[in-house]
């Protein structure tokens, strides 16, 4: 790059930091389904309410919880949706949520129109159907309630200690068949990269050079080996990349950029072949930008 006298931006470490997003355009609703792929929770709180008829009180939210840097980000999701709250939820997170149960069924629609494509859109589904018993007011009545109880059983991470007591014949509905279909925009690409992905700069020992040093560019996500197929599909998404046309080809089963961890927990998706960097990654994120810190 030369000398620092000769950047365009003096001090660039510093204009990254003020970086801020503008919501004035609003954002591509594939961006915001691939956020929340990466960030979002949907949950149904079950807790007891000796003033409720039932004993039990029962609540839906959906929300993306994430560090306190990337708030903007969180704004621009509320004014693209029209709905929710954004607001710090600690010194060093923030969190978007959405708990009226009109403004609820916005984030169904959503999600109905622009479906997720992780393992995720299983918990989206149990969380619809109670969604849907909730607004019908039948959570209520103690067979709506032993419903919900029952779709909750396999919802996040399942029933708390407390209701599983309470509750002990319930059986649970069972979690809704999860299967990867293809990324379906490259906008949903940008967006659960921004929130789920990492771009790293590398600098290893080499004796191929007169330094001893060698400088390597990673682009890389890491998820639950449950999604393993999902980075399958971002490998034969990046892998068919030509002349800054996506291009995903399901029937190419490409595991070229696909590590599995030594306990298979985790499976990564990791680019570091500097050609793959310089004519798929960039210029795909530069027409697809990532939003956020």
């Amino acid at each position: 790059m030369g000398f620092e006298r000769s950047y365009l931006i003096k001090i660039p470490a510093n204009q990254l930091r003020t970086f801020t997003i503008s919501t004035k355009n609003l954002i591509n609703p594939w961006f915001i389904t691939g956020f929340s792929d990466a960030e979002s929770s949907f949950i149904i709180s079950i807790y007891r309410d000796e003033k409720s008829k039932l004993k039990w009180r029962v609540n839906a939210n959906f929300s993306i919880h994430i560090h306190i840097k990337d708030i903007a980000l969180l704004h621009a999701i509320r004014d693209t949706l029209n709905v929710g709250k954004v607001r710090k939820n600690s010194n060093t997170t923030a969190i978007f949520r959405v708990d009226n149960i009109q403004e609820l069924q916005v984030i169904i629609d959503h999600f109905n129109q622009y479906p997720l494509i992780s393992a995720k859109f299983s918990d989206f589904l149990l969380f619809q159907q109670c969604y849907t018993i909730i607004k019908q007011k039948r959570h209520l009545t103690q067979e709506g309630l032993e419903q919900i109880i029952s779709l909750r059983s396999n919802l996040n991470k399942g029933l708390s200690h407390e209701l599983s007591e309470a509750f002990p014949n319930i059986v649970p509905i069972a979690r809704p068949v999860y299967t990867f279909n293809g990324i379906p925009d490259p906008y949903w690409v940008s967006g659960f990269v921004s929130g789920d992905s990492t771009f790293s700069v590398s600098i290893e020992n080499s004796s191929s050079n007169r330094v001893g040093k060698r400088i390597r560019l990673i682009f890389g996500t890491c998820l639950h080996a449950r999604d393993k197929e999902l980075l399958i599909g971002m490998s034969n998404y990046f892998n068919n990349l030509e002349l800054n046309v996506p291009n995903c080809n399901l029937d190419n089963d490409s595991h070229k950029f696909i590590y599995d961890s030594d306990v298979r927990i985790t499976s990564l998706l990791q680019i570091k072949n500097y050609s793959d960097i310089v004519n798929k990654v960039i210029p795909f994120f530069n027409k697809y930008p990532v939003m956020g810190y």
